[in-house]
């Protein structure tokens, strides 16, 4: 404001303009200049002192018209700041700039004091319950328990209510604050342990986590996709999307993302439901350069599969057969060959006989009373969706054979009902030789795959990688088809050991004239070991190396731009 003892006055003369408004400025910090109106303002007035009515009567120079007559300016500033008007809009603006200053808050937690300290209460209340929720899910420990409502009393160790429950009244007995939250009187909702509330608490959690994974892949500007279907035990049809990208630090991620229903199976549908699943987690698909499916014709196909619709809207995206289930399906057409596929069904068999209690019980006590003790307690079932996973189920099978025959054998001869006749023909059957050489035969040749099953499940393999890997496989098994006859002659060793362990004499399939539904090799004086090297050896080695070539070889023109 200007002094009324002031008695300076502004003296235009032949100064320019720009030094006549800083001297004026200097008197008075509530002038600004207008340069469209060539004049002064009182800059506060201007904005809160035309309330209308009589007042704006008194409304004039610097308010509704500018001030020039800079001759007279001391004189008309001291009159100025002595209106009522002017009072008034000084104190409006700065209680409009005491506001301003605390607009991080809205306008109705200032009015409502109580409802500030309100919402700082209810977070504290929330922070152990959203732990507890965060502690589940990174342990992969379910929510729910026999008992998900009611009261929760923190020394009652009786009751089993969940994990959820359980863990808060863990925690509630060193924590007075959160054993007040659960038991207080009077707490009733408040307490935020519902399912709808956990339920909630995920959805965020969820929320949070794809903005995330999101913003790391629209980052890295390039990314692939792995998707499948599946059904959940409600039979609900689902695709489960996984993307794979690079981030900053160079490192390759593989972030799962979201399980989406679908209502239908055919290309177009579910191209349609893979990128609306990827818009809705906020990722620009105009970043994504590959795509990784079985090999269904739905997915895979060239016309109306999903990679081809996909490919239509994304060029770049380029399909690769997931390597995984490539190899899942060479050693599936690998084991076509039958005394192999009858191999397996056999030792399905034993599997399914001896899980009953009371067979299973016969087996165990030969085990338990036999003269060595293996490692397997028990017979696996064969994996029936990876084929090389039933390395383990044959492993087992071959050191439980003994005990398996004496099992079978007891059953047969003691028990005096159907189990009988089953355990007498599933004993002939693993009794056989050409069982027994298919089952050292198979164990042998899984045992190349199973370590390459594991390795192409790995997050940072890459189609590179992949294609090294399955060239060394297959310079392995050929060089164990080059060396055939010593190869051979090992695993007729270990068959000759387990056939006398089992009371089995070794011995050939009869060779006739005309057979279409095996092999019926015509050579003089073929032996024993030579007729199985032959007949199951040679060509279960073979078959596989063929299926690995078919399966993954022609990966190589990804790289050769064809």
């Amino acid at each position: 404001m200007v002094d009324d003892n002031d008695d300076t006055h502004v003296e235009v003369g032949d100064e320019p303009m720009s030094v006549v408004i800083d001297k004026l400025h200097s008197q008075s910090s509530e002038l600004a200049y207008s340069e469209d109106m060539a004049g002064l303002f009182c800059k506060y007035c201007v904005v809160f002192a035309r309330t209308g009515g009589m007042q704006a009567k008194l409304l004039g120079q610097l308010v509704l018209n500018c001030f020039n007559s800079y001759a007279k300016a001391t004189a008309t500033f001291r009159e100025h700041v002595k209106h009522k008007y002017h009072c008034q809009a000084v104190m409006q603006a700065d209680h409009f700039i005491s506001i301003m200053e605390k607009k991080k808050l809205k306008i109705i937690d200032q009015i409502d004091s109580d409802r500030v300290s309100q919402v700082k209460e209810n977070r504290k209340r929330l922070i152990p319950i959203i732990e507890c929720v965060i502690l589940c899910g990174h342990e992969e420990l379910p929510l729910r328990g026999h008992r998900d409502s009611g009261s929760i009393i923190v020394d009652d160790d009786t009751s089993r209510e969940g994990n959820f429950r359980s863990i808060l009244k863990y925690r509630a007995k060193g924590d007075e604050y959160l054993k007040h939250i659960l038991e207080g009187p009077g707490q009733g909702n408040r307490r935020y342990t519902s399912p709808i509330i956990q339920n909630d608490i995920i959805d965020a959690c969820n929320t949070i986590l794809m903005k995330r994974i999101a913003d790391n892949v629209n980052n890295s500007k390039c990314f692939s996709i792995l998707v499948d279907e599946t059904s959940d035990i409600s039979t609900i049809e689902q695709l489960s999307i996984c993307v794979r990208y690079i981030n900053n630090q160079n490192i390759l991620h593989e972030d799962f993302l979201q399980f989406f229903v679908i209502d239908s199976l055919t290309g177009v549908n579910l191209a349609t439901s893979i990128l609306n699943g990827l818009a809705a987690c906020g990722i620009n698909c105009n970043y994504l350069y590959g795509q990784g499916y079985d090999g269904a014709m739905n997915m895979a196909g060239r016309i109306k599969g999903v990679q081809s619709v996909i490919k239509t809207k994304y060029p770049k995206a380029l399909y690769v057969h997931c390597a995984a289930h490539s190899l899942n399906l060479a050693v599936s057409a690998a084991s076509d060959l039958q005394p192999i596929r009858n191999c397996l069904g056999i030792i399905e068999k034993a599997h399914v006989f001896f899980n009953t209690p009371k067979r299973n019980n016969v087996l165990q006590h030969e085990i338990e009373n036999g003269d060595t003790l293996p490692d397997a307690k028990k017979l696996k079932r064969l994996c029936a969706t990876r084929w090389i996973q039933r390395y383990d189920a044959v492993n087992d099978f071959i050191q439980l054979l003994p005990f398996v025959v004496n099992a079978l054998q007891t059953i047969a001869t003691e028990w005096k009902d159907s189990s009988s006749i089953d355990a007498d023909m599933l004993k002939k059957a693993i009794t056989e030789s050409e069982f027994l050489i298919s089952l050292y035969v198979i164990k042998v040749l899984f045992s190349y795959g199973l370590p390459l099953c594991k390795k192409l499940q790995k997050v940072r393999i890459d189609l590179k990688q992949t294609i090294e890997l399955v060239e060394e496989v297959i310079d392995c098994l050929q060089n164990l088809r080059t060396n055939a006859d010593e190869e051979f002659n090992h695993i007729f060793k270990e068959v000759k050991r387990t056939a006398d362990l089992v009371g089995t004499e070794l011995k050939t399939k009869r060779i006739v004239g005309i057979q279409k539904n095996r092999a019926n090799p015509k050579v003089d004086g073929l032996s024993i070991e030579n007729y199985y090297r032959i007949v199951i050896f040679i060509p279960y080695i073979e078959n596989f190396i063929q299926e690995l070539k078919n399966r993954f070889m022609n990966h190589r023109c990804v790289f050769e731009g064809k």
